[in-house]
Parts: C-alpha cells; structure tokens; sequence
C-alpha cells in the first residue's frame, strides 16, 4: 500500500504536537494519545523511543529515559529484539535521542512506508527538541539563572499550576538574609553566589513539590509553605548554618534572616500576599531583636500610608509643598541666636506632616537623598537673600543622609551650591545622619576632609547613640559634635549615669577642639545643667521650636530675643 507522505491522517496527527509543550513527558504523552491511527495506516506495530542529554543548567541531574509511543498487542504480541528500523540523532547538547520502529507481525514495510517512518523518526526528534527548548524557554523566563529558584514571574506560574484555589492553605514567608553584604565583602562575590545557591539548595530540599522559594533579587527570597510545616520552616531556616565547598578548603557559614510571614486568608491572590509578608518583613527590619515578624492589618495601613507619601513626594517637590523651616541654636552663656538648623516640613492638603511620618520612607527607598539636597538650596538661597539684604546670617547646618557618602561627586554638589549662591562655607554645617556603623571610612574622611579645607562645619548628630561614635570622634576630623537628646532625659534624677555620660562627652569633645551642642532642650533644668558643664549651645523647644522663614528672619534682625 502506497502511503503519500503527506497524507490527512499524518498532518492532523503533527497538528496535535505543535501547541505549547513545554516538557518531554508533555510531548510523549501527546505522541502516544495520537500515534495510533498513523500507526495502523502504515502497518506500524511498534515504535519505542529513548533519550539522553547531559549535566546542563537546565537539567542539573542531566536526563536520560525511554518510552513506548505505540504498541499494537494484537498484531505484535512479542515486542522483537532487535527492531526493524532504527535511527539515533545527536543533539547539540551532545545528548542522544533514538527512534525504533517495527511492522505488525508478518508484515515487512513498503519503500513508502519506511520512508514514512524515516520521516516520522524525524518529526519525533525534532518535536522533542522543540518542547525542551519550549521548556527551558519558559523555565529562563520563570527561574532566577543564578539559584535556580523562581522569579517573580514564576511564582504566578507556579500557584496557577499547583495551588490555583488552594493558596489559603498556604504561609508566605519573605525572607531576608541579614548578613549578606558582610559575606559578599570579606569572602568575595563569588563566595556569595555560592551562598546564595546553597542556601536555595537547603530549602528545595525542605519543600514538597507543591511549595515554592523564588528569589525576587540580591538577598530576598519568597517562600510557600503548607501552614501546617509553618513552625517548622521558621525554626529550621531563621538561622541556617551552610558549608561552602569551593577550592581546597570548605568555609562553613551561618546565614541569619528576617522574616515576614502572612498565613494566607481567604480570597487573597498571590500578589496581596507577597505584598504582606514583605511588609512584616520590613517591620522586622524596623524592630529591634525581633527576627521573625507575623503581618498583621496594622502593617497593612502603615504600608498604604508609605506607598502614598513614595508616590506622592516627587509631585510634592515640584509642586513646593515641602517647606523649609529653621530651628534657631542659642549660646548658652549670652541666649544669642549662633546658629539654626534647616528642617523639612510637607505641608499637605493645609496640613503639616509630622516628619517621622515621611523621613523614614523616604531614608529607606532612598528618596531621601533628593529631599536632604532640596533643603541645603533652598537653605543656601535664604542665606544668599538675607545677605543682599543686609541681614547678617548665622550657621545653617543641612542634614545628610549616610547614603549620600556612596556617591563619588557628594562634596562637589555641595561646593557647586555654595558657588551657585555666591556663598562663603562659614554659613555652612554639613550635619551628617546615622553614620556610627557606616563602612566606608575613606569615602568617610575624604569628604569631612574636603569640606573642613572649604570651611564648612561638618556635625556627627545624634552623638551618644550608636556603639562606635567615639571613633567617629576620633578618627574623623569633625567640628561639632551633637548630643542626642535621649541623654538629656533623665538630667536632675536620682542615681542618673547620663549626667556623667554627658558630662564627659562634653569634657572630651571641648579638650579634642569640638563645638559640642544639644539638641531636644525643652527644660530650664536641663539647660542649666548643660551651661554648668561647659556644654556651649543647644536648640529645643525651651528656646523655640522650627521656625518658617519669616519668623526666623525676626530672630536674625533681633526684632525677637530670647
């Protein structure tokens, strides 16, 4: 029987194979489901299959298995030994795929017919190859290349697979690993991938097949867990201990992380539940010595309320909503104004927002480096105007975040303002924010450096407060050093270790050349016992709280004294 290669029986059967298939075991099923009226056309009453394909980044194990695609029992009871045709193809990944095709019993194939099978012996090799490469396709599109874990978009992947309305089952955790950056420092980026990739490894071996980890960048990861395995997913990864295996000599490493973790509700997505578990996450970050942080509906509000003001800011730059105030810095000794410090304040919908509730944000999205250079120019243009005017300005002292230090052309943005404004550095302070644990020391003290040589003051704030401020003290060549007001606190009670914390402060930083103020002075009390010690300035609501421009203007003309 004569068979035209292209025959209807065969171009429905290939239709059948040339949808998504994204995996071996897809295609072979579908090969086998359609095979078998192709099969009885052409007198075919067996056609076996095997592969192989090597250690690859796609198949970590490698892959090799075969598979029986069709067998006609009744007219091939006894599968032969050795098969009629047979024909193995090498594929670029030097794996191996063979196809064997044998006649129903007593019947030997036309010319036509083996040529059909040849032809059908390449489609089966070519389709195969296809759903691996449509496999791995999808797979680089769902996977993190580096752990091998999912990405973002293979968690929806994912649940759509395996969970679909089962998700309230189901813990989201989002972890965190808190000391990753020390590791990728002191043992180098590659040791840190290797991390990375050990620490994926150690959690794949905790999950069942139903359960996820997907890393969403750097050192973040996101987990589900069955909740019933929720304890102990938190007990066995809130500190894991990891042996690095690369060169001659393992490293062993202790991986500690924070943990936000969201039991999902009830007709909640996927998404809303990243979403939780982030934000439990970053409480966690804000929390001290709580590792391990439950979401709760408070969170969620605060979270809105965060992705308003990050939303909101840059609108509000433009639009001038944040205004400047100054909070005057009074000498002690004579209560003459010597000095103020320029605050940002956003004034919203006629209303002012309390800083905590947007400085935070901004400091950890990083905004907060716009808003700190916004305030210094708008500070340097007030200097400039009163100057013109006639009216002799004291020191204006800007706060800047530590992050702002990472960043080579800091100083020269500065210096470019002063020059914008035509003004000497004796108006300046630079008061630098949260820098008792910053690592970076030579970016540190080449910027202290260069503005001091400019004649800028350079203030530590919130001296007192961090364990390594004394080195700041030390190493670093500052002009002011200013007391956190929590020292301030407990000044005239009984058995206090603060006044003579403060007291030696003030003694050590006068002896090494410093300017020493207060800051958050809201008693006489207190200021007395600030002036007794030698201590020379101080600011806080006993003097006047943050002036706008104009009424600050007033103290500097002595229209208002203290």
């Amino acid at each position: 029987m004569d068979i035209p290669l292209y025959n209807d029986i065969y171009l429905d059967f290939r239709s059948k194979l040339l949808g998504p298939v994204f995996s071996t075991d897809e295609i072979f099923a579908l090969m086998s489901r359609h095979l078998p009226l192709l099969a009885q056309s052409t007198h075919i009453g067996l056609v076996h299959c095997s592969f192989y394909a090597p250690v690859s980044q796609f198949a970590p194990n490698g892959i090799s298995g075969d598979f029986t695609a069709y067998h006609d029992k009744k007219n091939l009871p006894t599968i032969p030994a050795t098969p009629d045709f047979s024909e193995t193809m090498t594929t670029g990944e030097q794996g191996s795929f063979t196809f064997q095709a044998h006649p129903i019993e007593g019947h030997s194939f036309t010319e036509q017919e083996r040529k059909f099978v040849q032809l059908l012996s390449w489609d089966f090799f070519i389709l195969t190859g296809r759903a691996r490469l449509m496999g791995n396709t999808r797979k680089v599109a769902i996977s993190d290349g580096m752990t091998g874990a999912y990405n973002q978009a293979g968690i929806f992947a994912f649940t759509q697979q395996f969970i679909r309305e089962n998700l309230k089952d189901y813990t989201a955790f989002f972890i965190n690993l808190k000391n990753f950056k020390y590791i990728n420092k002191s043992m180098g980026n590659q040791m840190g991938d290797l991390a990375l990739r050990t620490f994926v490894k150690q959690i794949l071996l905790f999950l069942d097949k139903t359960e996820l980890i997907a890393r969403l960048g750097g050192d973040n990861f996101f987990v589900l867990t069955k909740k019933n395995r929720q304890k102990e997913f938190i007990d066995k990864f809130k500190i894991t201990e990891l042996n690095l295996s690369q060169g001659p000599k393992p490293v062993d490493v202790r991986i500690q992380t924070r943990i936000g973790v969201y039991p999902i509700e009830e007709n909640v997505i996927v998404g809303d539940a990243l979403n939780n578990a982030s934000t439990a996450m970053m409480a966690a970050r804000v929390i001290k010595n709580r590792d391990v942080v439950f979401f709760t509906k408070e969170m969620q509000i605060q979270s809105i309320h965060q992705r308003e003001i990050s939303s909101e800011f840059h609108n509000a730059l433009r639009n001038r909503e944040l205004v400047v105030f100054y909070q005057p810095k009074i000498d002690l000794a004579d209560k003459h104004i010597n000095g103020a410090e320029a605050l940002a304040r956003w004034v919203r919908h006629k209303t002012i927002v309390p800083p905590m509730d947007f400085i935070p944000v901004l400091e950890r999205e990083g905004s907060i480096c716009e808003l700190d250079f916004y305030v210094f120019e708008t500070a340097c243009n007030d200097i400039h105007e009163w100057i013109k005017a006639g009216i002799e300005p004291v020191r204006i002292s800007s706060n800047f975040s530590k992050l702002h230090l990472r960043n080579e052309d800091f100083a020269d943005r500065i210096l470019g303002i002063l020059h914008k404004y035509e003004l000497d550095g004796k108006y300046i302070e630079v008061e630098l924010t949260e820098v008792s644990d910053f690592d970076d020391t030579v970016a540190m003290k080449k910027f202290i450096d260069i503005m001091r040589q400019n004649d800028i003051g350079v203030a530590i704030d919130d001296f007192g407060t961090g364990y390594s401020t004394l080195n700041v003290l030390k190493d670093y060549n500052i002009s002011v050093v200013k007391i956190d007001k929590s020292l301030l606190n407990n000044i005239g009670k009984a058995n206090s270790h603060d006044e003579v914390i403060l007291r030696n402060v003030v003694k050590m930083a006068r002896e090494l050349s410093k300017d020493v103020i207060a800051e958050g002075v809201e008693s006489q009390e207190q200021a007395d016992y600030l002036k007794g010690i030698n201590c020379r300035s101080a600011q806080g609501f006993l003097f006047d709280k943050p002036l706008v421009r104009d009424d600050f203007q007033k103290r500097l003309t002595g229209e208002v004294v203290y």
